[in-house]
Formats: C-alpha cells, sequence, structure tokens
C-alpha cells in the first residue's frame, strides 16, 4: 500500500500571499509563478491526496532563465518556455546551495566581529593583564614583609637566662605484653584474645524483586518527506512499546563469623626510667650555669634545656647563646627581629 501523500503550502515572494496550497503553481493573488526561493511546508490540518499514485515524486525543476519552479514531468519552463535540458538545479539542489550562501555569508560577518572584538579587547585586556599584575606583586610584597626579619634599634636594660635539668628515677612498675623484654620477674601469664580471623560460616538464601522490561507492543508515528514540488509524503514508523514486569528472584549470600585467636599474655614487674623532677636555675647579667644537683643512684639526669633572653623597656626578645654573649647591658644596639626573637645582630 502506497503511502499518504499530504498537500503542502507554499507563500509568494512577490506579494507576501502565505499558506497557498502545494497545488496550486501560480500565486492566485499576484498571478507570479513559483520563483526559486519558494520553501514548502505544512500548516493547518492535515489535506491528503485522494489518490497518491498520480503524485510525481520527483522534485520541482528551476528554469536558470526566470527562476520558475516547473513539474518534474514537464520539459519546457510553463513561464518563458526555455528548454529543461538547459536547466541545471532541481528543488533541492536550489535550497541546498542557497543553505551554502547563507552559512558563508553568516561565516564572514562572525569573522568581521570577532575582529573588531579582539581589537577592542586588546586594550581593554592589557589595562587588565597590568592590573592582575600590580595586584599580585603587592600580594607578594606583603607577605614577603610579614615574613622577613625587621630591623629594631634598643637599649639593653638586661640579660635573663635559664637552665632546667629533667631528673629521671628509677622505679618498679607493672607492664604486660606479648613477648618479655628481658629483665622482668614476678612474671604471670594467661591466654588472650589477640586478634580475630574473619571466616566464612556459611551461605544463605534471600529473594529479591528483579524488574524486567517486557516487549508490549509497537506503536505508529510519522514522519513528513518534502518531495519538493508543493506535496510531502507521510512515512509510517513502528516504535516499541515496553511494559516493567516484576519476578523473584532467589540468591545467595556469604555469612561471616570473627573467630578469636588466642596468645600468651604476659604480665611482670621490672623497673623503668621514669619522669620525676625539674631542677632550674636563673640569673641577671652573670655567667650561665646548671643547677648543681647531688642524684642517688636511682636517679640520672635525662635531658637538659637553656633559654635566654634580651629585656629591653617593657618587651623580652628570646635569642641563642652565641648572640646573648655578644650583647652587653646597658649597649644600644642594632638588631633584626621575628616574632619575637632576635635572629641577628648588626651592631
Amino acid at each position: 500500500m502506497a503511502n499518504q501523500i499530504v498537500v503542502g503550502c507554499w507563500d509568494c515572494a512577490y506579494c507576501g500571499a502565505d499558506r497557498i496550497s502545494g497545488e496550486i503553481k501560480i500565486c492566485p493573488h499576484c498571478g507570479k509563478p513559483r520563483g526559486s526561493d519558494v520553501q514548502f511546508y505544512m500548516a493547518g490540518p492535515k489535506e491528503y491526496v485522494k489518490d497518491p499514485e498520480q503524485i510525481e515524486k520527483e522534485p520541482d525543476w528551476l528554469c536558470s532563465f526566470c527562476d520558475t519552479l516547473n513539474s518534474a514531468s514537464s520539459e519546457v519552463c510553463s513561464s518563458c518556455g526555455a528548454s529543461r535540458k538547459d536547466s541545471e538545479l532541481n528543488y533541492f539542489e536550489n535550497q541546498e546551495k542557497k543553505r551554502r550562501e547563507k552559512e558563508e555569508e553568516a561565516r564572514r560577518k562572525a569573522a568581521s566581529a570577532v575582529s573588531a572584538q579582539a581589537g577592542a579587547k586588546r586594550s581593554g585586556s592589557t589595562l587588565g593583564r597590568n592590573l592582575l599584575l600590580a595586584a599580585a606583586v603587592i600580594a607578594v610584597f606583603l607577605l614577603a614583609s610579614s615574613l622577613m626579619p625587621r630591623t629594631k634599634k634598643m637599649h639593653v636594660d638586661a640579660r635573663t637566662w635559664e637552665r632546667t635539668l629533667t631528673i629521671e628515677s628509677m622505679n618498679e612498675v607493672q607492664e604486660s605484653g606479648w613477648t618479655l623484654p628481658g629483665g622482668e620477674w614476678d612474671v604471670t601469664s594467661r591466654q588472650e584474645v589477640y586478634g580475630y580471623d574473619h571466616v566464612l560460616d556459611h551461605y544463605e538464601w534471600r529473594t529479591r524483586q528483579v524488574a524486567e522490561q517486557v516487549l508490549d507492543g509497537y506503536d505508529t508515528y510519522y514522519t513528513y518527506e518534502d518531495l519538493g514540488n508543493g506535496y510531502f509524503e507521510e512515512v509510517p514508523h513502528q516504535s516499541p512499546r515496553y511494559r516493567t514486569e516484576y519476578r523473584t528472584e532467589t540468591y545467595q549470600v556469604p555469612v561471616y563469623v570473627d573467630l578469636p585467636i588466642y596468645r600468651t599474655k604476659y604480665y611482670y614487674r621490672i623497673m623503668r626510667w621514669q619522669y620525676d623532677h625539674e631542677e632550674t636555675a636563673s640569673g641577671r647579667d652573670s655567667e650561665p650555669y646548671y643547677p648543681d644537683v647531688r642524684l642517688p643512684s636511682s636517679q640520672r639526669i635525662a635531658s637538659r634545656t637553656e633559654r635566654y633572653w634580651i629585656v629591653s623597656g617593657q618587651q623580652v626578645f628570646s635569642v641563642s647563646f652565641e648572640l646573648w654573649q655578644q650583647i652587653e647591658t646597658g649597649s644600644n644596639i642594632i638588631v633584626k627581629t621575628r616574632d619575637g626573637r632576635i635572629e641577628e645582630l648588626e651592631r
């Protein structure tokens, strides 16, 4: 069975009349034939041709002399009488030619607009880049300034120091562990959980609902192919239609258990060095020293720490021992400081 043929429409390029039936080749308002600018379209309720077999499916041809569209069966132009063999384009070829010409014109206009915008942006972008560069330089300068030492003049009112000894004592402690360290006594042991093994125990059956798409039939839809002669061919298409069905699925899942791992754990007594106390010596304008301590055999010096400061008015600056030795009380000095610390002595 032949596809249905639908009557299209066209607009007159001379008088502006619209929705002229595709079956009419001459404008009923101004008498001008369909020209090279005509474009067929569908509008309003569809009008089917009663006998589709009688409609030519070849596109109209365009007369090269008067730009009139003529039926494919016509060998001479209905407007000027020129022979068809002297014309080259049909309706679709003419449409493609015009489309390419429009695209080329659009590209030329776009290229011209881009060129003009680029010229305008170059002057503006130069200023923008300069502003961004200046902002970046200022930010880097401020960051560097905050990190760099600052030069400062000061009068030295005093030099202070502090030296500390950290004392540890040997004490009896109770410990536990999975191994014996050596030197322990009063050892006891028992089996305890060291960790767990994650092992497969069994499988369990479970069910779940699974969705499936099942073919339910076909829906018909139509597209309309421009024949290039005032008519459109209605082409039917079939699209599958699905429905969702559910089924119950049975599956297995593994079940794991944690089995304890037992090992021997030891409990014992042992002698360990532990923090006991601190001894501190401090002074002003004197030779620094560590506290003189007399320790029993059960104690030892674990660590030594020392700190030094320069006092100037209400400000106190920490300083290394080397610089502290070079600075004299009552002197006026120039130093570089950062974060409350003297880092360099200039004079």
